[in-house]
């Protein structure tokens, strides 16, 4: 019988909190969801288990409160929902578990710093020889617009730290970069794979997952729309031709758990284009389909077992909005751990 396990997740009104914690309810693991989040306005806060609020992972002193709060609320295991927790927690991942007896599920810091950092993602896939999109940092506005000239309009200007499609501009002139790479922070060019629209096409999202032994199961693989840098439209098939890169990418990469990959199909095969080092927005969507790596991970890494090779459904995931109401409360009086919230059953 397994032992029941207390699940701290991090970020947990964000979208990848939010997936996280639905694939926690798909499983059948005898489990806690313990929410966290830095602010109470946060609607997963009133959805889990039990709920407690938690500092900004910046703010002075935060490591000896977190590692504080995982022992007196008896922390098993901590899956991390916001991006801005990763690197923080990932850094420190030896010292919390040494001192608090919780798993943290994160890669190495190496691995996280990478996939954090859109530049050193392109280099990583350049150097071992994997299809990437070619990227040039700039020194200034000048020197851009030298690469805009070289390559040719349109071309890619984005952050190179930064999710959810902020900061990210199809550049299709000169004025177009001059206006947008006074405003985009840590500025990067990049060619231009493909052209995201709204319509499935080439755009896709991709996962794999990596075992404690090495072992690579999936990959999972979804065609997809993007609406305010968030997957919308999700259709789950075999796409075998994306499976050797998937699996080629997983086995250069040293990490734990879940690797997503996001990536177009052009004309000379899956070119990717962002890896992410933990669980993403699609969290919950591949977990209904029958991927559910929040569930792999605790089975595998906690529990210690081994994991079958998931059997993977097709279908069609369209995203739609949803409320949570706590009733009779105010907003400066909203306490998590306190007040519970519930969903209306509207179709």
């Amino acid at each position: 019988m397994r032992k029941h396990c207390r699940v701290l997740v991090t970020g947990a009104g964000s979208g990848v909190g939010q997936g996280i914690h639905k694939a926690l309810r798909l499983s059948r693991l005898p489990l806690t969801i313990v929410s966290a989040d830095i602010a109470p306005l946060n609607a997963a806060l009133y959805r889990g288990d039990e709920a407690i609020l938690v500092p900004r992972v910046e703010a002075a002193g935060s490591l000896e409160i977190i590692t504080e709060i995982l022992v007196r609320e008896k922390i098993d295991v901590v899956m991390i929902g916001s991006e801005f927790d990763l690197l923080f927690l990932a850094e420190h991942r030896a010292l919390i578990e040494r001192r608090t007896g919780a798993l943290v599920i994160a890669a190495p810091i190496e691995t996280v710093r990478i996939a954090d950092d859109k530049w050193l993602t392109a280099e990583f896939l350049r150097t071992n020889g994997l299809p990437y999109a070619e990227a040039r940092l700039s020194s200034g506005i000048e020197d851009a617009v030298k690469v805009a000239n070289e390559w040719g309009y349109p071309v890619v200007l984005k952050t190179r730290r930064g999710t959810s499609s902020r900061h990210v501009h199809i550049v299709r002139d000169r004025a177009m970069l001059e206006e947008c790479y006074a405003s985009t922070p840590l500025p990067m060019l990049q060619r231009v794979i493909d052209i995201p629209t709204a319509e499935l096409n080439t755009e896709y999202t991709c996962s794999v997952f990596k075992s404690l032994d090495g072992r690579l199961l999936g990959p999972f693989a979804a065609r997809r729309t993007v609406r305010g840098g968030t997957s919308w439209h999700v259709e789950v098939a075999r796409f075998g031709e994306l499976d050797e890169l998937m699996l080629a990418i997983g086995s250069a990469m040293d990490f734990i758990g879940s690797l997503n990959v996001q990536l177009m199909l052009t004309e000379v095969g899956p070119v990717p284009f962002e890896i992410n080092a933990r669980f993403s927005g699609t969290t919950a969507v591949r977990a209904h389909f029958g991927f559910n790596e929040p569930e792999m991970a605790l089975r595998n890494y906690f529990y210690r077992e081994d994991i079958p090779d998931p059997v993977i459904r097709s279908g069609v995931a369209l995203r739609y909005h949803e409320e949570v109401f706590v009733d009779d409360v105010r907003a400066d009086e909203l306490q998590p751990g306190v007040h519970k919230g519930y969903v209306n059953q509207w179709f």
